[in-house]
């Protein structure tokens, strides 16, 4: 039926004085990033190899030495809602995390929780990380909104599970199939929960600022509701408990709530399209199921934010040449980038 996407990105073929701007551009989805100074720009280098199992996307990277960072202004506009694990192979980094200060070196965990804030100064580092969707790993975990920032010892004997678990991966995933995907990636969801879980984490007060708590309140309901027809500014600001007044301004960072509701709709759509679970199901079924009242509506939407018509994202996961979905660079092979933004 065909194998996982996988995605390569590498510097090497770029000028020097590119590889920042190449990598910027693309790891742009997630995250700000700037260079700790020219010379550290000057004799920078990365390479990302990344697949998509299932909707969790994971790489393998090898990075210089820079920033990153996270706002609560960016955090409010892309409405980017995973968890991130990564294990350092080799390098450390230094994080403010919301209100918590950490540091990891090679050997270490780092979960990070993309709805707060973050930023972070590293050296020349290697890394796994893993990208799993909130809905998938917060109903697994002791504390799902106290995680941000955590670090732990992969040499624990859950942590040497999770590690060892996605390296294998890493080492097949160019042999993987689409109708084995969603058996491996399971047990990857559920090695990150046990590993986190036993880590010794303490559940702590979500962030105190009481616009972003609400709106973070506001964004879950939504994504829980999705497929109900009737979701709109009422019935959200009911579920939150304020006025729609005050919903509109919680929205306003993220474009307006209709923009928001159709965002995480499409992004769902998305997910279901380019899975072989849902390969049966026909495209009005799944635009149907996450609350879009018009196929011909969806479809137009779809195009707009994708770049591509639904039927598209449909075959290209069947085909021996997927279509690369609005990732096309003159710096290489960036569709990971991509797979983050849209994952849901």
């Amino acid at each position: 039926m065909g194998l996982i996407e996988t995605s390569y990105f590498n510097t090497r073929g770029i000028a020097p004085a590119g590889r920042f701007a190449a990598w910027r551009e693309n790891i742009g989805v997630v995250f700000d990033v700037s260079a700790h100074d020219e010379k550290s720009e000057e004799r920078f280098s990365a390479r990302v190899d990344s697949f998509l199992l299932d909707g969790i996307v994971i790489n393998h990277c090898k990075l210089g030495a820079q920033r990153f960072s996270r706002s609560a202004g960016r955090i409010a506009r892309d409405g980017i809602d995973h968890y991130q694990i990564h294990v350092f192979l080799r390098g450390s980094v230094e994080m403010e995390c919301g209100a918590r200060s950490t540091r990891a070196k090679a050997g270490d965990f780092v979960v990070l929780d993309h709805a707060d804030t973050f930023s972070s100064r590293t050296t020349d580092y290697e890394i796994l990380n893993v990208f799993i969707p909130r809905r998938r790993l917060a109903p697994l975990l002791k504390s799902p909104d106290s995680v941000h920032g955590h670090v732990f010892d992969s040499g624990s004997s859950a942590g040497l599970l999770l590690r060892d678990y996605i390296m294998s991966l890493c080492r097949v995933s160019g042999s993987l199939s689409l109708t084995e995907a969603p058996a491996a990636a399971q047990p990857l969801v559920e090695l990150a929960a046990l590993a986190m879980n036993g880590s010794g984490m303490t559940a702590e007060d979500p962030p105190a600022i009481a616009d972003h708590a609400l709106l973070l309140k506001a964004q879950v309901f939504i994504k829980d509701n999705l497929p109900l027809p009737s979701l709109g500014p009422e019935l959200v600001a009911q579920a939150v408990g304020v006025s729609r007044a005050r919903l509109y301004r919680l929205f306003e960072p993220c474009g307006g709530i209709a923009c928001y509701v159709r965002e995480m709709r499409l992004r769902r759509a998305f997910t279901d399209l380019a899975s072989p679970a849902s390969y049966h199901r026909q495209i009005a079924d799944i635009a149907y199921a996450w609350g879009f009242a018009d196929a011909a509506h969806f479809s137009r939407c779809f195009r707009a934010r994708f770049g591509v018509s639904p039927s598209c994202i449909r075959s290209s996961q069947y085909s021996a040449n997927p279509v690369e979905v609005r990732v096309s660079s003159e710096f290489g092979d960036t569709k990971y980038a991509f797979w983050i933004g849209a994952i849901a």
